[in-house]
């Protein structure tokens, strides 16, 4: 907290610096007036913007209906098919060597594991590090973010619906960082550059290989 406090403390001087030089700049070479917000948007990104993903696990109380029938699912499952000696038979016919070992292969990774590459995401653990390794086996597989979202941005929101007993709508939570169920975000992975891709039928799939789909009690519309 006390690093951040201080990137932040090094930034507000940036910016002020940044603005007072350009407010004394000569008229011929002045260009348009430049506000604090304008200077703070050339200056590079904060580490730890991005939101973070935080595991399927952090659902489940919530949502434990969806997050039974997601666990029992093939999505949860979807980096066993990754391990040696499992599979075999559809690894071979699609040109993959069944005794290779793809639980390393970022190329896999990205769409086997959840948050692959960014914040809080999957990271492939050192066997040694116990805390690394249970944290990756917690994101494993295609987990309730790899659809919604990294859930930094709106557990908040959920911790207060749900503390308050109130109803919302589901663009708050869109507003608040959760993504919208489309097609183009499923495609990055339901693809050609699957060696097992067999075509997508979005409407049918996003019904039938994630979760049970149960009313939201408190969601309006």
């Amino acid at each position: 907290m006390k690093a951040r406090l201080g990137i932040l403390a090094v930034v507000s001087v940036g910016v002020g610096l940044f603005v007072w030089q350009v407010s004394f700049v000569s008229p011929a070479h002045a260009g348009p007036e430049i506000s604090v917000a304008t200077a703070a948007a050339v200056l590079p990104a904060l580490p730890g913007d991005e939101p973070a993903y935080i595991g399927s696990k952090k659902c489940k109380a919530c949502h434990k209906a969806q997050y039974t029938s997601w666990e029992e699912g093939r999505k949860a499952k979807s980096m066993d098919t990754l391990m040696p000696g499992k599979f075999a038979e559809a690894k071979t016919a699609h040109n993959l060597d069944p005794a290779k070992d793809y639980t390393k292969d970022e190329s896999c990774l990205k769409c086997h594991t959840t948050g692959y590459g960014h914040e809080g995401g999957y990271a492939i653990p050192d066997a040694a590090d116990e805390k690394a390794v249970k944290q990756a086996k917690n994101l494993e597989g295609v987990g309730c973010e790899s659809c919604h979202g990294p859930g930094s941005a709106y557990k908040d929101l959920h911790k207060d619906i749900k503390k308050e007993k109130r109803t919302y709508k589901f663009e708050e939570m869109v507003k608040a960082g959760q993504w919208k169920i489309e097609q183009a975000k499923c495609e990055q992975c339901h693809n050609e550059k699957s060696p097992t891709f067999k075509g997508f039928d979005f409407e049918k799939q996003k019904m039938d290989s994630s979760h049970t789909h149960e009313p939201l009690k408190q969601r309006e519309g």
